[in-house]
């Protein structure tokens, strides 16, 4: 299938998860789950073997509902949170497109990079997260190219080089990671949060930005005992200013704002809004940076771009999806009263059930178990049984443990991009340069978990 076939395929998928959410009818889940695996098959040829494992697993999946009686209802459940995964995907990719054409991007990465080192941590650690909300790994992608190439031409000998090095990057993989415990535009919070219903994106919010501030803080901590090279400021490009960053700050606030105001004006649910907000947002920013094109040539050209990218994206929607369905319907499979009999014979408390979740999670990451799976099976399987801890903190733990994950494991994304850019082992730039901020982060949220429940 060529040209704009898979697109074909994607789209009524998406429109079909708009309605599954705005309706709360689930019976256009399980089309939009057809859907979306022909896409995926429509471009084999080009998937990982990690992709095609999954795909498998998920079959699996599918089968064993069928096997334990999953009903139609539940299985339509099951399919209406995972659809949510590529249909997001497929928005950010239409947001990055005009993004990558703005000069506000490349403008920000060069402004946070460009730091003296007092201030560069922290400035990093922003603009990654920023640059991951925006374009996800792509975008932490960037960013590392730039801090890397002004490392390469600034460094006067290699043991400066070395130092800069660890130091950027950690603080490029601090600050991305973070940024699923309140980014509304996140897989994590999108395949978490639905599995409590009465638990909304705002109400988590301060829990999520609480975590975001100890994240940080933590990550600062660690940064401060690094070895340090003290060496002139790198030499200003001039292709960066705050301003830059503060508009793209502004481009957040701006999405995710829109997409609140429609839930709180018009009862639109906010992820449905986003699936509105994000492409609407990406056109205007389109036009904006038009240059010499006419509005209408501007939407053309990111029509057809994303088209073209899209497709090149099939993997990953893969992964997500495919991962995230097996962890609901895992969650379904297993009978309520063996959770519960799970939970009693452990005899944990709520605190410590959380504090297992999040080193479960961590913990199997590590074996290449991916935290879309163990995140969704573990807060799915304990939100059947009712703890008498809120919903919140279920949520959260699974999110530390998920976080941890993405500075550390081998198998996340953001390791393997960082150790191919930089040709160290991913043991170098996961365990060994972050595994002590990692264990810190979940001691401490242990400890706030088992103290507080």
């Amino acid at each position: 299938m060529a040209g704009f076939g898979p697109v074909a395929l994607i789209l009524p998928a998406l429109v079909l998860t708009f309605f599954d959410l705005v309706t709360g009818q689930h019976a256009m889940a399980g089309p939009a789950l057809f859907l979306v695996l022909a896409f995926v098959l429509s471009g084999w040829r080009t998937l990982r073997i990690n992709a095609r494992i999954m795909l498998l697993m998920s079959s699996a999946a599918v089968i064993g509902c069928l096997v334990l009686g999953v009903t139609w209802a539940e299985f339509s459940v099951i399919a209406s949170r995972s659809m949510y995964l590529p249909a997001l995907v497929a928005v950010m990719t239409v947001l990055r497109v005009a993004a990558e054409r703005s000069p506000l991007v490349t403008g920000a990465g060069h402004y946070v990079v460009e730091q003296p080192p007092s201030r560069r941590f922290g400035l990093l650690a922003i603009g990654s997260q920023i640059f991951g909300v925006l374009l996800n790994v792509g975008g932490f992608l960037l960013l590392m190219n730039i801090a890397l190439r002004t490392v390469e031409a600034t460094a006067p000998n290699d043991r400066v080089r070395e130092i800069q090095t660890r130091r950027v990057t950690n603080a490029a993989l601090r600050g991305f990671a973070p940024g699923i415990y309140w980014s509304p535009l996140g897989v994590a919070i999108n395949l978490l949060l639905p599995i409590f219903p009465a638990l909304s994106w705002l109400e988590f919010l301060p829990y999520g930005l609480s975590a975001l501030v100890l994240y940080l803080g933590i990550s600062w901590a660690f940064d401060l005992l690094e070895p340090r090279a003290r060496t002139a400021r790198p030499v200003q490009s001039r292709r960066g200013r705050a301003r830059d960053l503060l508009l793209l700050v502004l481009t957040l606030a701006a999405i995710a704002g829109a997409a609140g105001l429609a839930e709180a004006t018009f009862g639109i649910p906010l992820r449905a809004a986003i699936l509105i907000v994000v492409p609407g947002y990406a056109m205007a920013w389109m036009i904006v940076n038009r240059g010499e094109l006419g509005p209408g040539r501007a939407i053309a050209h990111l029509g057809s771009e994303s088209a073209r990218l899209i497709p090149r994206s099939t993997n990953e929607i893969c992964v997500m999806t495919a991962s995230g369905f097996v962890g609901l319907a895992l969650a379904e499979m297993v009978p309520v009263r063996v959770v519960e009999a799970i939970v009693v014979l452990s005899g944990l408390s709520g605190g410590l059930l959380a504090s297992a979740v999040a080193a479960l999670i961590f913990l199997l990451s590590m074996v290449g178990i991916s935290p879309v799976i163990t995140g969704t099976l573990f807060v799915a399987a304990i939100a059947q049984v009712g703890i008498d801890m809120p919903d919140a903190m279920f949520v959260l733990a699974a999110l530390i443990g998920w976080s941890c994950a993405v500075i550390v494991s081998p198998m996340t994304a953001t390791i393997a991009i960082a150790s191919g850019v930089l040709g160290k082992p991913a043991s170098v730039v996961g365990l060994k340069w972050n595994g002590a901020t990692a264990l810190t982060i979940l001691l401490l949220g242990s400890a706030f978990f088992i103290l507080r429940y």
